[in-house]
């Protein structure tokens, strides 16, 4: 008995600090077999509290209300051995979750959602602890089953009564108020209340992922795109990972229906399909995400992906929802098949309720096919134009597509073409091929067969660009697109090549807008050929140019047109310029977008077994991502997979990159063990020397840094002077990098020194500052120049520091931005000289540039 209940004991212990999840329920499950088995039902009822929240979180339902039962059922026969409240777990709390239980399924009839609250607050008024966790429980009822004059004047009172510890949270009596105004109507009230709750951080067990599902539409609503599609990317990352999160899925599949990111919904849809099994009861969750399929499949129909497989269906779980179907479940047959699903439990559930609520909220799914808004989302759109171009009828128009796709070097599809001009036979129209018409066909399967195209004329023109210039090959471009057979629509294919060539002088020119006019007409030649190959990398070009032109929004549209092309063609670029559209989200300031394709791609690049080193590189990219969302746990993972994968492959740059980034990470935390990684990356870095000396100078001066702010000064030097003896032969060697690193880590070695070491931490500073100066950098001259007076200064040398303030105000005098900061400390060394005046003019002038 005494092992059992150490067990236990032991078992609670574990429960308490591990979060909701399988491994939690585990240790639950073999807590309540255990009292249960040696008749210890006292710690029985101890463990089914803890399995009360466990089960409302994790959306097992049945779980949930058998403990309730079993807990009430006890703690009503002997109050003293089963009291309500155990450490901190609170039998009356859960009276609200089992309302709210009750009211998903329509098993429970509305007399048994009656009675529940009945129950719960005759208990509350009898323990005298205040109703209004009773009024929002019946608010919460009667949105829920569409009462929502009822449901209006519940609210009213609920806001006229005092809130208790009963009450429900702050976050979640805002959130179930806005959702009761988008019910009404009124998004602006219900969306001023998520912003509360965004704006705010508030948080509670489901939010604020819950508040951010809702107030999806709502902001479209509102014209609040942007903010809409921040938030969805936010709100799904945070949704994706539980499954009674099923109705904030449902939001999402619904915003994805709407906004034109129909592939995307289908990867969520696809993912998630399962989770239609996981709670049984929970029958409100099913509907509204078999509505919301429903909602999402009609939009992926209308967008010509009707004939798409849904993997994701054929799970037999889901045979009793959908039915059997011995043909794969395509797009069409599943949306059929949702739909019904949807109605079934639609009319269950309005039989219940005695209204038409549940077949109203079917008919607004309905009105969402009239709703559009231009929003593209992460992963590429199902596009309506992803079939081949269409292929000529005739004989000449054949043989003019497969010429021009040859020029292209489009050889796949080339080959598809000349096969259909075998396929007229031998008379085409009942007239027999002329000697003409056999040598050209001839002739192209000939191309076929050669090893490659190679083009005179855009050999002659790299010719002149190695030889002559820029400006020459631009001549012989332009020359070589006046051909009048190319003016009059001839050679389709030869003109995109030419068009893509100029696109690439006029790019290394730097004439951006002209580089990317040119790419776009070459991409729309390949876009109307159907030459996918050509068109992603026209697409990738243009992207390219339009950055460089800083035309972020024109580089998106071509980085997905690139992407779309390349996946539709299955080509393996189609990865790379993920990554490469991710990173310029996330430096635009759309991180959670960035983030989002490259999970897409590691997805992809785990499926296909690809290398350590390029999935360690896309961590890397979602580590940085997750930095910029602040979400820095996933950035911790991210970081550290990255580092362990590229040190597996060998990869020692990309090792060292992924190790400094976790190091600072870890090190700005506070995280000591972040100077373990950081030397972890030095030793990386040792393996790159030869090709390029400074990762190890800048892996070791970040090391030092490191050692320093754990205030082992000693050690943080010897770290910091062996870096600078390397990043000075660096310099030796004209490396373009190591003067401005040389003069950074004297400034670093002068921080590490300050503290016991004065003298010596003063010269190197005014060394830092003079090798900052000769190299042109004022800003980091001037701090140098600060840190040594800052070092007199605080050690009662004020006259010494003087000179070396007033040193650093005029070497910022062009820099605003810190001269104020200079002048202010300034104006303290002159107060404590007795310069009262001086003080004074300094601390003007610092407000006057402040």
């Amino acid at each position: 008995m005494d092992s059992a209940e150490d067990r236990i004991a032991t078992l609670f212990e574990e429960i308490d600090v591990t979060p909701f999840g399988p491994a939690e329920r585990a240790l639950i499950d073999e807590a309540i077999a255990l009292a249960d088995e040696h008749g210890l039902d006292e710690k029985g009822y101890e463990a089914r509290l803890r399995l009360l929240p466990s089960a409302s979180m994790l959306g097992d339902t049945d779980a949930q209300l058998s403990a309730f039962a079993w807990c009430v059922g006890r703690n009503a026969a002997d109050p003293v051995r089963f009291p309500l409240r155990v450490g901190g777990f609170d039998l009356l709390w859960y009276h609200k979750h089992v309302v709210s239980s009750l009211m998903g399924s329509p098993l429970f009839s509305l007399a048994d959602v009656e009675s529940a609250i009945e129950a719960m607050e005759q208990q509350y008024v009898k323990e005298g602890v205040g109703v209004s966790g009773v009024l929002q429980a019946r608010f919460q009822a009667a949105t829920g089953q569409g009462r929502l004059d009822e449901a209006g004047t519940w609210l009213g009172e609920l806001k006229r009564t005092p809130r208790d510890n009963y009450s429900h949270c702050e976050t979640c009596v805002r959130a179930e108020e806005a959702e009761y105004h988008y019910a009404i109507g009124k998004d602006a009230d219900g969306l001023a209340l998520a912003d509360e709750i965004l704006e705010a951080g508030m948080t509670c067990g489901d939010e604020p992922e819950n508040t951010i599902a809702q107030a999806l539409l709502p902001a479209l609503r509102a014209g609040r795109l942007d903010e809409a599609r921040q938030m969805h990317l936010r709100g799904y990352r945070m949704a994706r990972t539980n499954a009674d999160h099923l109705p904030m899925i449902a939001q999402h599949l619904r915003f994805c229906a709407v906004t034109g990111n129909e592939a995307r919904g289908l990867e969520i849809l696809e993912r998630h399909l399962g989770w239609l099994v996981h709670d049984g009861l929970n029958a409100e969750a099913h509907f509204d995400a078999l509505s919301a399929a429903a909602v999402l499949l009609a939009a992926a129909e209308r967008a010509g992906a009707d004939a798409q497989t849904v993997s994701a269906a054929a799970d037999p779980k889901l045979a009793g929802l959908f039915g059997g179907r011995d043909e794969p479940w395509t797009v069409a047959s599943l949306r059929r098949a949702a739909r019904r699903a949807a109605e079934d439990l639609a009319a269950k559930f309005d039989e219940r309720n005695g209204n038409t609520w549940y077949a109203s909220r079917l008919k607004a799914d309905d009105a969402l096919a009239e709703v559009s808004y231009d929003l593209p989302v992460g992963a590429t759109r199902v596009a309506t134009d992803a079939g081949p171009a269409a292929l000529p009828d005739d004989l000449t128009g054949r043989l003019t597509m497969a010429a021009d796709l040859l020029s292209m070097d489009e050889r796949g599809q080339a080959r598809q073409v000349v096969a259909a001009v075998d396929g007229l036979g031998d008379s085409p129209g009942g007239e027999p091929l002329t000697a003409a018409q056999i040598a050209e066909i001839a002739g192209l399967k000939a191309r076929l067969e050669a090893a490659g195209e190679s083009d005179e004329t855009l050999a002659a023109i790299f010719e002149a660009a190695s030889d002559d210039g820029l400006d020459a090959a631009l001549a012989l471009t332009d020359t070589a697109l006046g051909d009048p057979e190319l003016e009059q629509g001839r050679g389709r294919g030869k003109r995109a090549a030419l068009l893509r060539t100029k696109a690439q002088l006029l790019g290394a020119d730097e004439q951006f807008d002209a580089g990317l006019a040119a790419a776009d007409a070459s991409l729309a030649i390949g876009l109307r050929l159907g030459a996918r190959e050509w068109a992603s990398t026209t697409a990738i070009l243009g992207a390219h140019l339009a950055q460089d032109a800083g035309k972020a929004d024109l580089a998106i549209e071509r980085w997905r047109i690139a992407i779309r092309e390349a996946a539709l063609a299955e080509l393996p670029q189609e990865l790379s310029a993920r990554l490469e559209l991710g990173t310029l989200l996330q430096a635009l300031g759309r991180a959670e977008e960035g983030v989002e394709e490259a999970r897409v791609v590691l997805r992809r690049q785990t499926e296909t077994g690809a290398s350590d080193s390029e999935r360690a590189e896309t961590l890397r990219r979602i580590g940085a991502g997750a930095v910029a969302m602040q979400e820095y746990q996933d950035a911790l993972d991210a970081y550290r997979d990255a580092v362990a994968l590229a040190s597996k492959g060998e990869d020692w740059l990309l090792a060292t990159r992924a190790a400094l980034s976790l190091g600072e990470l870890m090190t700005d935390a506070g995280d000591e063990d972040g100077i373990a990684v950081m030397a972890g990356a030095v030793e990386s870095a040792r393996h790159l020397e030869e090709e390029d000396p400074m990762w190890l100078v800048r892996s070791m001066h970040m090391h030092g840094r490191a050692l320093s702010l754990a205030d082992d000064d000693d050690q943080a030097a010897d770290v910091l002077r062996e870096a600078l003896d390397r990043a000075a032969r660096a310099a030796a060697d004209e490396h373009p990098a190591a003067a401005f690193e040389h003069a950074d880590l004297l400034d670093s070695l002068a921080r590490a020194l300050g503290s016991d070491h004065h003298d010596d931490a003063v010269q190197v500073a005014q060394q830092a500052a003079a090798e900052f100066l000769e190299i042109g950098e004022d800003v980091p001259a001037g701090r140098a120049l600060m840190l040594a007076a800052g070092v007199l200064f605080n050690n009662g040398r004020e006259a010494e520091a003087l000179p070396l303030m007033e040193r650093a105000t005029a070497v910022l005098a062009d820099h605003p931005d810190v001269l104020g900061q200079v002048l202010v400390a300034l104006g303290d060394v002159y107060e404590k000289l007795g310069r009262h005046h001086d003080a004074k003019v300094a601390r003007d002038k610092a407000e006057l540039v402040g």
